[in-house]
This record gives structure tokens, sequence and C-alpha cells, in this order.
């Protein structure tokens, strides 16, 4: 049984696509360990570069919500970040102390109410110094800004007549393990025994769970037999992208991350048996 695993865990995943646009995305894998599959699903949510705003300075504020509360409104803004490896983390940058363009994307909010009616300060008022060109860095929902007009920007604020927001964010590279802002991913099913076959889940009164979309067992029948030597050999994804990347560059970049990890660990290795070799050739 041992050795079935380790074959089955050294052979070559195949990838089945089942739909994809630039928001989501559902796949099949197969040929892979649990460990493994689990392993992708956690790097896309967490481990994904992408920008956010980090830091924000108000110079003035006269709506009823206070500064923090907008500055926290702002950081939760995604932004589009299909230019996330031409920026250094801000702790890594070596051109700058406190901010530079090799690090952070300037961002700026400057808006007053003027009408009697209500004013509703949205993601289409925040303007980036990095509008224009192949890859801007400005907040998803206006991806095509200047193409078309958005149709649902993002909702920051509302000031009533002679309210008014200026502020200046600046935007850093930074992944989700650090902060739920940064990562990429909105939602992502993970699910590998649609029929229950491996018992990883009770299920009480089996009828009453709904049925997987992959399950492959009558309309009348809800749970498969117990089955207590199998693996799991095939798993099912549907991602959907909170907008800074399109969901197929997450999975890329997922498995760039995935593969540097395993690279590290294969170094590190190596490293420490060259290490044992030489202390035993010199006790000899």
């Amino acid at each position: 049984m041992a050795e079935s695993r380790i074959a089955a865990f050294n052979d070559e995943p195949e990838v089945k696509i089942t739909s994809m646009n630039e928001s989501e995305m559902k796949f099949e894998l197969s040929r892979m360990s649990l460990s493994m599959a689990n392993s992708f699903r956690r790097v896309m949510i967490a481990e994904v570069p992408t920008l956010a705003i980090d830091a924000v300075h108000i110079t003035q504020n006269t709506s009823v919500l206070h500064d923090e509360f907008i500055a926290h409104r702002l950081g939760l803004i995604p932004l589009t970040s299909d230019s996330y490896s031409k920026f250094s983390y801000a702790r890594d940058c070596n051109n700058c102390a406190a901010g530079c363009g090799q690090c952070q994307v300037k961002l700026t909010l400057d808006v007053r109410c003027t009408s009697d009616e209500v004013m509703h300060v949205t993601t289409e008022h925040l303007l980036s110094e990095l509008e224009g060109g192949d890859q801007p860095v400005v907040p998803a929902t206006s991806r095509a800004r200047g193409q078309y007009e958005t149709e649902h920007p993002i909702l920051i604020c509302k000031l009533n007549k002679g309210q008014s927001i200026r502020l200046t964010a600046y935007a850093k590279k930074g992944f989700g393990k650090e902060h739920a802002k940064w990562s990429p991913v909105t939602g992502l099913g993970f699910e590998y025994d649609p029929d229950n076959a491996l018992r990883h889940t009770f299920y009480e009164v089996p009828n009453m769970w709904p049925k997987s979309d992959h399950s492959k067992l009558p309309a009348d029948e809800h749970e498969a037999d117990y089955v207590y030597d199998k693996e799991p050999d095939r798993f099912y994804f549907s991602l959907e992208s909170s907008g800074a990347l399109p969901a197929s560059q997450i999975c890329m970049a997922a498995l760039d991350q995935m593969y540097n990890k395993l690279l590290l660990i294969e170094q590190s290795l190596s490293s420490k048996i060259d290490d044992i070799h030489r202390i035993k050739d010199a006790g000899q």
C-alpha cells in the first residue's frame, strides 16, 4: 500500500479545466496526493503576491466616518496587480528608506460635495499615478477606466453638502498570509469526495445534505458505500478572483510559489546531507 501511495504521489498531475473566464475558473486535478492538492489551495489563498493600500495620509476629512474607518475601507479595495513582479516588498527595497517607485504606488482622493444631493465617493474618484499602460495599478472595478463607464464601483463613503475628503494612499506589495487585503482570492471551493465514500465527513441524515455537482450516484441515492482503503485521487477546484489578478494568473503564480518552496527545501536538505558526509569523512 505504501509503495502505491508513493507511486501515485510521484505521477505527473493531470489538469482538466471545465470553465474559465477573467474572474472565475473551475478545474479538476488528478494523480496528486491530498496533501499536495491542499497545499496548492492554501498557496493560492495566502501566498500569491498582490498590491494593496497599506498607508494612508489624510489631510482633510469632514465626513461622518473617522480617519481609521476610511483607511480600513481603502485597504480592502482590490487593486489590479498584474505588474506585482516589478515591485519589491517595501521591507526589502534597497533603493529607498521611506518608499519609492520600486516598492509602492501613490493614489490620491480629493472630493468635495457641492450639491444638495448626497455624494457617493467611490473607487472612480480614487486616482493612481499608474493609470495608463498595459499594467496599470488601479481599483479592480476601474481596470478599463477610460474605455467605458464602470458599472459597479466600490463605495468608500457618502458626503453631504459642504463635506470633503482629501488624502494620499500608498499601495505596497504583500500576500494574504500577512493580511487578508493582499489575498487575490474571494472564494475557493475544494472538494475531493463528492459522495462521501471516504467518510471524512459524517452525514447524520444523508438525504438532508445538498448533493454535490460532481456526484456520480443515482438521483435517489445520497451517500456512497464506505471504502476504507481508498485514497483521494481527484480534486475539484472552484476559484473566484477578487479582481486583483485574473483567475488563471493566480493558479500560475501559486505554482511558482510552490516550486520555489520545494526548491528551497531541496537545497537545504542537500546542504545538510553534504555536512553529514563531511563530518563522517573527517571522523574516518
